[in-house]
């Protein structure tokens, strides 16, 4: 914490900041180093100091939500109102007027301080919600990220990326400073965004680090030992070199491997056609995707892979019916329709059951069409993106899928095959997640004893 203190305290002087004035700072340290205890001390002792020199502080504390920034700002207010900081700041009593969770200010009266603008000392903000937009002298931002499946988010990570960018960056006086303590979490977050070199001064600290003479120790004996360390690398490398060790790991294979991909013709006949259906959240955003799969004879056919940026359900359902006419003649059977079962697929159900409704279904492809089945898929619980598709690895391994050799739509084909041999999750997976869906309802119709993994 030595090197922290020397990292906020500067010496240096500016119109609003007194010794602790100098260039952002981003201050990465590992899992249960008490980071935000010190920091919490930190901006009391901050606000004590300048009220000592006739100086009202204004702080814009964010984290990641604003639930998250209220729980800090509870511990500074229970930070000035105890004994030992009243003896140390006695001019530092709380205001009567102004002492709520997310919003508080000191009793400027008392404190013998005037204040021009607007009247407060700590306001809170969450940078994944609706960004406090109050001018601040002294910004800090504190577990901005709080587990790895947030990090790991690539619309959550855009969120705080743009949040910081357009609204938090604006509210600062000149002069003003940016302090950021956080562990990393996944690649790809924020602190690998934003807080980043030239902009910032990083200092990046690790849980195991080595003596002179190159042997292992931890950073904290008494409080995580050696051995405690070293079992948590065992147990799962990655994750320890982001939490414990902010070092982002060095780039290695996820997803199925390259050889598994099998191309064929595709079979004269299927008796089953599933359609995996992954609808984007907006128009600007993610893609509306669609993967049709094949059954037959015990294998899994690729048939055909289609996505685009499409506004209304209707165009929606009107490129489902064109995917699932182009191999229909091959299916005796209804098609099946395998969809996300979030907020935005029920309305496209709705909508889609409407539509059949109405639908007089003169020709045989239309009479199919109007008996689809559709089976609903809850992504909740069954893990992250690259889990569920690689609970169904095995499909791969013993040859059971296979993907079309000749396909109209080669290039949103070589997209799905791009998309699952080398996952990234800050990268569109709507195919991928179109694919695993159809997987997940085509497997049940093939002769197999290969269950689901995870």
């Amino acid at each position: 914490m030595e090197e922290w203190i020397n990292i906020l305290n500067t010496g240096e002087n500016n119109r609003y900041l007194k010794g602790i004035a100098g260039k952002d700072c981003c201050i990465l340290a590992p899992r249960n180093s008490a980071k935000s205890s010190l920091l919490l001390q930190w901006v009391a002792w901050c606000i004590g100091t300048h009220i000592n020199l006739g100086i009202s502080l204004k702080i814009l504390y964010i984290s990641y939500t604003i639930e998250v920034s209220s729980a800090k700002s509870r511990q500074v207010k229970a930070i000035i109102e105890s004994k030992p900081y009243q003896e140390v700041f006695p001019k530092v009593q709380p205001s009567r007027n102004k002492w709520g969770e997310r919003e508080w200010a000191i009793n400027f009266s008392h404190a013998g301080v005037s204040v021009l603008e607007e009247p407060y000392t700590l306001g809170c903000s969450g940078l994944k919600g609706s960004v406090n937009g109050k001018r601040a002298h002294l910004i800090i931002a504190d577990d901005l990220v709080k587990s790895p499946s947030e990090g790991r988010n690539k619309l959550i990570q855009d969120k705080l990326e743009e949040n910081w960018l357009q609204i938090v960056r604006f509210v600062k006086f000149d002069g003003s400073r940016t302090v950021c303590l956080g562990t990393r979490m996944s690649r790809n977050d924020v602190y690998s965004r934003i807080f980043i070199p030239p902009y910032y001064q990083v200092i990046t600290q690790s849980a195991i680090i080595k003596d002179e003479l190159g042997q292992e120790k931890s950073f904290w004996e008494s409080g995580l030992s050696l051995e405690t360390l070293r079992k948590e690398r065992e147990e799962n490398l990655e994750s320890f070199l982001l939490q414990r060790q902010n070092t982002i790991p060095q780039e290695t294979f996820i997803g199925i491997q390259p050889h598994l991909i099998r191309y064929a013709w595709l079979p004269e006949k299927f008796e089953r056609l599933v359609v995996g259906v992954d609808l984007a959240s907006s128009s600007t955003g993610d893609y509306t995707a669609f993967v049709t799969v094949g059954v037959s004879q015990n294998k899994l056919y690729m048939c055909n892979a289609y996505q685009e940026r499409i506004l209304g359900n209707m165009k929606k359902i009107d490129q489902l019916f064109d995917q699932w006419a182009t191999w229909a003649d091959k299916c005796a059977n209804a098609p099946i329709l395998a969809v996300d079962a979030n907020r935005y697929a029920m309305d496209f159900q709705g909508d889609l059951l409407d539509y059949l409704q109405e639908l007089e279904g003169n020709t045989e492809f239309e009479e199919k069409f109007k008996h689809l089945q559709i089976d609903p898929i809850k992504s909740s619980g069954r893990g992250e993106k690259i889990d569920r598709l690689m609970g169904h690895s095995l499909l791969f391994e013993r040859g059971k899928v296979y993907f079309n050799r000749v396909t109209t739509n080669e290039g949103n084909m070589h997209k799905l095959v791009h998309q699952i041999t080398d996952f990234n999750v800050m990268d569109s997976n709507d195919l991928m997640d179109a694919l695993e869906m159809a997987l997940l309802i085509g497997r049940n119709y093939i002769n197999s004893e290969i269950t689901v993994a995870g």
